[in-house]
């Protein structure tokens, strides 16, 4: 049964009070049952940024499990652990990448589940290790046939090498989330490569459908527009594209680039005096 304190320390995350329930969860975890609350304090820490609270909190929790505490409890305070070095921002990013994928690694010693291998992935894509990547999303996929995110993941890390397996796992992944505009985009950008402008330009409206700021795919509807010479349109989306992000320079580049294609060398001079200074380029200042 909940008591009084974690009743209020819900409540007051419920109610977007976080540091209110830092301060109730951190008495909490003063009591009985100590691993399992320090578990609820360090993830409170993370979302505020309190990074040191909470890898102290993770450290203790994993310091005082007791060794007949089930696998999944141990992997989670592990997992969470790995979570944290994952996204904190008060490291060295590399160092504090090779410290998450040793702590999806810890976490996985104890129960292999689909979530760890999919963010044992995500450390492997950021340290810039495809086959490491690529091993963990396709065990988490053996463990999980349904688990999109690991399958969206996997089509993302074979993308350059295997197109026509990246294919395939987007529109598997695009079955289980038709929501989901980054799989429309980067399913919409494969065709584009792949000589099929129909499909790819079905995705990339999908995925503005779905996010009609979609910045990235606004600019590969107005490039795939352009090159079917359908000037007009694709005028139209670099506009709607530079529109959403005025503060890139690389959208106002491929507009200029492509009013350049059309003959319209005036209105390319218009849109590169529009790159952010601090944003320019010796290519964007041509």
């Amino acid at each position: 049964m909940m008591d009084d304190l974690q009743r209020r320390a819900y409540e007051a995350e419920e109610a977007g009070d976080l540091p209110a329930a830092l301060e109730l969860w951190k008495e909490r975890s003063r009591g009985d049952d100590a691993s399992i609350f320090l578990l609820k304090y360090g993830r409170v820490a993370s979302r505020l940024g309190k990074w040191n609270d909470a890898e102290v909190a993770y450290s203790e929790s994993i310091r005082l499990c007791p060794e007949k505490a089930n696998a999944t409890f141990r992997s989670l305070s592990k997992l969470l652990m790995g979570c944290l070095w994952l996204h904190r921002t008060d490291k060295d990013d590399t160092e504090s990448l090779a410290i998450a994928k040793e702590w999806f690694l810890r976490s996985l010693d104890d129960k292999r589940f689909a979530p760890a291998l999919s963010l044992l992935g995500a450390a492997c894509v950021a340290l810039k290790d495809a086959d490491g990547a690529k091993a963990a999303f396709e065990e988490a996929i053996a463990l999980d046939p349904e688990y999109e995110e690991a399958i969206y993941n996997l089509a993302v890390v074979e993308k350059k090498t295997n197109p026509q397996k990246a294919r395939e796992l987007l529109e598997r992944a695009i079955q289980l989330d038709p929501n989901r505009p980054s799989a429309h985009g980067l399913l919409g950008l494969i065709c584009q490569r792949m000589k099929e402008p129909i499909p790819a330009e079905q995705h990339f409206r999908r995925a503005l459908e779905i996010d009609p700021n979609g910045y990235t795919s606004s600019l590969y509807l107005a490039n795939l527009l352009g090159t079917l010479k359908r000037n007009s349109e694709a005028e139209q989306a670099y506009r709607s594209a530079t529109r959403l992000r005025p503060d890139l320079a690389g959208g106002y580049e491929f507009f200029a680039r492509f009013l350049e294609s059309s003959g319209k060398f005036a209105e390319a001079v218009e849109e590169r005096a529009k790159i952010p200074p601090s944003t320019r380029t010796g290519a964007a200042r041509r």
